[in-house]
């Protein structure tokens, strides 16, 4: 009180010297209003902060509440603008007139990316179908390989087929297809993302935030309002003995054969559900030190050159009309009367087509693809040097720093592959889909499909 005292007289003295008389004593008043008032903002200051410094837990509690709570509705918030812009959209074009409805069959997987795959499809993806006029039919999964019977069992295609998961339902929808012998080119195939593993469409679901989840969601399902579509390569898989007839029936994938080390580790990330996002991490570092995954993928390797289509690989390359389809969505695009006649390779001789390359030896990976020309891309791993430098490799891949550890890839038409040992619990991955080690036969069918493609989103 002294030193506020004295202050106090100080300024006193101040102010008679320079304002002096009655203006003077007014200036005082007012400057010790409101010295008065910041004591008081200062004294609520001091005490705010002793009991955040008091219950220092409380505080940190309630300061992760209202970040996560302020973050959870500004993102809300970006959803609901993006999805009125894509649902508006998906209005317009359903309310064409004199356009009939279209079937649209969607096969969708409830146990997808941990059971949460039909709840992203009834916020993000269903509300589009139906603004845009098409009857859609949902059908649900309940076991494995339900997706392939019930294609095979369909007596009449619908106008377009959607699959609702990951990479193992869509193979099973193309499997379906392909196993049929009509309508295989007439049916567009539309793909989803809603599953945990969707490399085929080029969507890690894992990397997604709500904003962009949503985004990704939407733009796939107004791609097939959209109708644009364009045409997939297809490997054909087969086992080269077995005694099973399903065994001898051939399996057909648009994403990936893998088999390694890495598709071992990461198979097991569930185990590691308590430590959250860092599942896929916590798994590699746990298991690279393990002697169960396949470190060594010793095989026979052959495999022959691509090929543009000879007598040997083709006879005639058959072309789908290009005559109006009747859709809706075909009146934005060209009208053109007839089809296009297909390429005789009948008199087409290419000695190379039948020239067949032996690989042999062992390798920590094997993977094969489809490339963007009509080519299978075979890559071989070498061996791994230590379990450290795999967990580095392992981290950046699932991080998308890294592409598969390997050699310049191989261009092949064909690819087979003879494991030297086949041992029990060991597996391949065939769209992210576990199958047994057996010999088997990798064919291209090039433009064997027709599916749904997603131009680059427009709305911000």
């Amino acid at each position: 009180m002294t030193k506020i005292w004295k202050f106090e007289l100080l300024l006193t003295s101040a102010n008679n010297f320079w304002f002096g008389g009655e203006h003077g004593e007014t200036g005082f008043k007012s400057l010790r209003g409101e010295l008065g008032e910041c004591s008081v903002n200062m004294a609520f200051v001091v005490k705010f902060a002793k009991n955040v410094r008091n219950h220092w837990k409380k505080s940190t509690f309630a300061a992760a509440v209202i970040c996560y709570g302020a973050s959870y509705a500004n993102d809300k918030l970006k959803i609901n603008n993006l999805m009125r812009k894509y649902c508006e959209e998906a209005s317009a074009a359903g309310s064409v007139l004199g356009q009939q409805p279209q079937r649209v069959l969607v096969l969708l997987n409830p146990a997808a990316n941990r059971r949460s795959a039909e709840d992203a499809f009834q916020k993000y993806c269903e509300p589009i179908l139906h603004l845009a006029g098409f009857l859609v039919d949902i059908v649900k999964t309940d076991s494995e390989g339900h997706a392939r019977r019930y294609i095979e069992e369909l007596q009449h295609f619908p106008s377009a087929i959607v699959v609702a998961g990951g990479d193992g339902t869509l193979s099973e929808v193309v499997t379906g297809v392909l196993r049929r012998s009509e309508g295989n080119d007439k049916c567009p195939i539309g793909m989803l993302p809603v599953g945990r593993m969707n490399a085929s469409s080029g969507v890690e679901a894992a990397k997604r935030n709500r904003v962009e989840e949503a985004r990704q969601l939407a733009e796939a399902a107004i791609s097939i309002v959209r109708g644009n579509t364009a045409k997939r390569h297809v490997m054909k898989i087969e086992v080269i003995t077995g005694q099973e007839e399903e065994y001898r029936r051939p399996v057909y994938a648009v994403g990936s054969f893998q088999w390694g080390a890495f598709r071992d580790i990461l198979c097991l990330r569930d185990r590691y559900w308590y430590t959250g996002p860092l599942r896929e991490y916590m798994a590699f570092l746990v298991n690279s030190f393990s002697s169960r995954p396949t470190w060594e993928c010793a095989a026979d390797i052959t495999y022959t050159p691509p090929c543009s289509g000879c007598r040997n690989c083709g006879a005639t390359e058959k072309k789908a009309p290009q005559a109006h389809s009747g859709r809706w969505w075909s009146t934005f695009t060209p009208k053109t009367n007839g089809s296009t006649p297909g390429r005789d390779f009948s008199n087409v001789i290419n000695e190379m087509c039948t020239k067949e390359y032996n690989i042999e030896g062992k390798h920590s990976e094997i993977t094969v693809g489809t490339a963007t020309e009509p080519a299978l891309e075979m890559k071989l791993s070498p061996a791994e040097a230590s379990s450290f430098s795999f967990i580095l490799k392992s981290w950046k891949r699932l991080q998308g720093q890294l592409e598969a550890a390997g050699r310049e890839a191989i261009e092949a038409r064909t690819v087979q592959i003879l494991p030297e040992m086949m041992e029990k619990e060991k597996y391949y991955s065939i769209d992210n889909e576990e199958y047994d080690v057996k010999p088997i036969r990798i064919t291209l069918l090039p433009n064997a499909i027709n599916m749904f493609s997603q131009r680059k989103a427009q709305i911000a």
